[in-house]
């Protein structure tokens, strides 16, 4: 580990988490406690910032922002992006800086993990990834692989393996990466189209962060691919981070089928080479064509109830 971070507990981190209380999910403030918790243990010096449509007492560390949809002129879904102008200003205060969904359970190896690997990967234009996993019957599946991954990276001597899917609900930088990212086009990004089921891709844009490529269904042209480092020919397990709500393994064949950790990669990898504008313009169109065409059956189902 880099000097700089042997005193990893002395870092100051700013976590900012979208909390849209629903009722009808009943776990949900309680996983929300968990993620907040968990997010305390990474350093002595971490402040949460809470953005949320309910009202809450905060502390010294953990702020809350309320939001009230009932006078606010816009889609409850922009609450993700409401959190950037705090972000902003805080800037040159933090070391690193956090977003997260509600749900996401974020742990001292996966931090530990972060900080291990991710200036090698920003010093040769990769950025380190994680994968979200759901669990059922003991099993871990990945609700965001819907393509087996079947390229890798070799980094300094050591083999990293490039996911289908940049996404995990959540995204982390440094302040040097963080203040970058802020001067981009993408920090104040606003999506309006809509899908024929009426889905929007509000929240998808604001937590995919600056590593935008498949999720998103655009480049962000920042790194040259989101990777992830192997360990005796797995995924190195500190990269594994849980959605607590476990939806997504409740029905782990789904529409186009959620895949097992364990089987995320093909058996024969393939070296990986950079995207060329040809293949970053299909890529994008495939993306688009899949996402506005895919329909809400559950929406549908509801209706004729």
């Amino acid at each position: 580990m880099k000097n700089e971070y042997r005193n990893y507990k002395k870092l100051k981190i700013s976590v900012h988490i979208s909390l849209y209380v629903d009722s009808k999910k009943k776990a949900q403030l309680k996983n929300f406690r968990k993620v907040c918790k968990s997010f305390l243990t990474l350093s002595n010096k971490v402040r949460i910032f809470v953005h949320s449509n309910k009202k809450f007492k905060g502390n010294k560390k953990i702020n809350f922002f309320y939001y009230d949809f009932n006078k606010i002129e816009e889609h409850p879904y922009k609450l993700t992006w409401f959190c950037r102008k705090i972000m902003e200003k805080q800037k040159n205060k933090y070391d690193v800086f956090i977003y997260s969904e509600d749900k996401i359970l974020f742990t001292k190896k996966n931090f530990r993990y972060w900080l291990n690997h991710k200036d090698s990967c920003i010093k040769n234009d990769y950025n380190l990834g994680f994968l979200r996993y759901d669990i059922k019957n003991k099993i871990f599946y990945s609700p965001d692989q819907i393509v087996k991954s079947k390229y890798y990276v070799n980094l300094l001597n050591k083999k990293y393996v490039v996911p289908q899917n940049t996404s995990c609900a959540l995204w982390i930088y440094d302040k040097k990466e963080f203040n970058n990212f802020i001067k981009t086009k993408y920090w104040r990004f606003g999506w309006k189209w809509l899908t024929i089921s009426g889905v929007l891709l509000i929240r998808e844009m604001s937590m995919i962060g600056w590593h935008g490529v498949n999720m998103s269904g655009i480049d962000m042209n920042r790194y040259i691919a989101t990777i992830i480092p192997l360990k005796k020919g797995q995924l190195d397990k500190n990269s594994l981070i849980r959605d607590l709500t476990n939806k997504y393994s409740m029905n782990p064949r789904g529409l186009f089928g959620t895949f097992k950790v364990k089987d995320i990669m093909e058996k024969n990898l393939q070296e990986f080479k950079p995207i060329t504008p040809a293949g970053r313009f299909f890529k994008r169109a495939s993306f688009l064509l899949y996402y506005f065409s895919r329909i809400n059956i559950k929406k549908y189902i509801k209706r004729l109830k």
